[in-house]
């Protein structure tokens, strides 16, 4: 059977398991890309006990969008040990319970429109030759995927409204200003802190002001939430 040639659907039933008997465990950890949603590098980073700025400079990469001039961020493999994840252990994944997005669907795939794959063919990925059994639903269920629904509202929805302007200085600004909001998040608050008059520009209250100052889901969502007003309305908020 040709996996990656598949398309399934939400209620497509598809045989996999992934277990250390396998003699391809860990081997789909090596020389791949895998890109970190904001709600990755929060939980991530907390799990290990360090700052953003450390998680980002120790294990990533910064990768440029297409015709964006924004960067998002991948996984940095190890030179040294023929790519491999900095987060396998002979044991396994130093941060399992909190690993990305794209670790807890493989070996699914999205397309888009409700439409799903394979990232790989089961003479890669022996997973698939087992016989457990489980619908699309079920595993994305199960991975604990439904939760960055909730986390990530309104990140998809930055690009639409956040644009270059073509003037360095304030492009430089929108550029940091993304980054931090998203991915540093330890900076971002640093970046309010001393910055207060964004929250009065705002017109936040004393609560969301506090939940935004010690909740780090509360500051992601927060960024979203402030880069989503676009370029125009960014530019006279930072200004002013």
């Amino acid at each position: 059977m040709n996996h990656r040639s598949l398309v399934l659907n939400e209620d497509s039933e598809f045989k996999f398991h992934c277990h250390d008997g396998l003699d391809c465990f860990k081997e789909c950890c090596r020389d791949i890309n895998i890109f970190l949603t904001p709600y990755d590098v929060l939980r991530m980073k907390n799990s290990l006990g360090i700052s953003s700025g450390e998680f980002l400079e120790r294990y990533t990469l910064k990768v440029r969008v297409p015709n964006t001039g924004f960067s998002i961020v991948q996984i940095k493999m190890s030179e040294e040990n023929d790519r491999k994840c900095p987060f396998i252990t002979p044991k396994g994944c130093q941060v399992y319970s909190e690993r990305p997005w794209s670790c807890r669907l493989a070996p699914v795939d999205m397309l888009g429109e409700g439409k799903y794959s394979f990232i790989f063919e089961s003479s890669r990925c022996h997973g698939l030759m087992e016989t457990k059994a489980q619908t699309v639903k079920e595993w994305v269920r199960d991975q604990g995927l439904i939760i960055y629904e909730d986390m990530e509202q309104g990140f998809s929805e930055i690009p639409s409204n956040l644009k270059l302007t073509g003037n360095v200085v304030t492009d430089e600004m929108l550029i940091n200003l993304f980054f931090m909001a998203c991915y540093d998040l330890d900076k971002f608050r640093d970046f309010l802190m001393s910055n207060l008059y964004l929250f009065k520009e705002m017109d936040l209250d004393e609560e969301i002001v506090d939940k935004i100052k010690y909740d780090d889901v509360q500051l992601m969502k927060f960024g979203f939430n402030l880069l989503s007003l676009g370029t125009d309305s960014l530019k006279d908020l930072v200004n002013s």
